[in-house]
């Protein structure tokens, strides 16, 4: 699993994950892809990626996720995605945005090489 258009890539992922498919949510990332939730913690490749998601497939939160924006240059692009987590109840838990660095693999298709899923909402020093 991966995306043919860079913008589809946050749906795509907003589908993966409200199915809790780890499966093709781990298929978005290139091996050796990097992730942070929160911009401290950092997994360096899918070994690392799949336990630091792990807690939030395990909650029951659904994902809300849009592309905010999209830039492509060559092989390589840089989107930003705006989010939202809400409770079973519907009420918001928690929102924010990314900013994510894709790379076009030889078979054409999208994947995650740098992955900060709060980058655009943290404060700054």
């Amino acid at each position: 699993m991966a995306v043919r258009d860079p913008a589809e890539m946050p749906a795509t992922f907003g589908r993966l994950f409200n199915a809790r498919d780890g499966a093709g949510l781990a298929a978005l990332y290139e091996p050796g892809a990097l992730l942070t939730i929160d911009g401290e913690q950092v997994a360096n490749g899918l070994g690392q990626i799949g336990p630091m998601m792990q807690p939030l497939m395990e909650s029951p939160l659904k994902l809300t996720i849009r592309c905010g924006l999209c830039h492509v240059a060559g092989d390589l692009a840089l989107v930003q995605s705006v989010w939202r987590f809400a409770g079973p109840d519907g009420a918001e838990v928690m929102s924010g945005a990314s900013a994510e660095v894709l790379r076009r693999g030889a078979d054409g298709l999208w994947r995650f090489v740098i992955d900060d899923a709060s980058y655009a909402s943290r404060a700054r020093a």
